[in-house]
């Protein structure tokens, strides 16, 4: 199965998750226990589409909300 690295940018942290074929951004993400709409995903410098299909790489993970 293919495997996307999650680097979050607040906590400094790396997740690998395993993902389905079908599966979007934001299935991953709902996964990992954030909400879509308060993070932004960066595959290097060009922001992706939480709908956007899940590829194969490392993405970054910029949490713009706080969770308090």
């Amino acid at each position: 199965m293919p495997v996307v690295r999650f680097r979050f940018s607040r906590s400094q942290t790396v997740s690998e998750i395993i993902y389905e074929e079908n599966e979007t951004y934001a299935d991953l993400l709902l996964r990992c226990g954030l909400i879509p709409d308060t993070v932004l995903i960066f595959a290097g410098n060009r922001s992706l589409p939480e709908d956007a299909s899940v590829g194969e790489g490392e993405v970054t993970i910029e949490e713009t909300a706080s969770r308090g």
